[in-house]
């Protein structure tokens, strides 16, 4: 992987890890916040390029993790009652550290 390439970490719980490696998401959200608009864009407001998501189920270095291409940030939407970026998670490439 070049040295350059961003990747966008997200956390997720072990339910939702496991919802994720089922096929059942296809989508990230994530709330509108000055915080998470920082990760997401640059400073001119477009968005960043990523070329993977990684999705990891705690904060270990062995926690389960979940690599996706990046399929862009598809704008905002309301999701659980409150406004978010929806993340579109590309075509699964790996997944660590985990049994089903």
């Amino acid at each position: 992987m070049p040295q350059n390439t961003q990747i966008l970490t997200l956390r997720i719980c072990n339910i939702g890890f496991k919802k994720l490696v089922n096929g059942e998401i296809s989508n990230k959200y994530r709330e509108v916040k000055p915080f998470r608009t920082s990760r997401l864009f640059e400073a001119d407001g477009s968005p960043k390029n990523f070329s993977e998501i990684h999705i990891k189920n705690g904060y270990q270095p062995n926690s389960p993790l979940a690599i996706y291409d990046f399929g862009g940030i598809q704008g905002q939407e309301l999701h659980e009652g409150k406004l978010c970026y929806k993340i579109k998670l590309g075509k699964l490439k790996e997944i660590r550290n985990f049994e089903k």
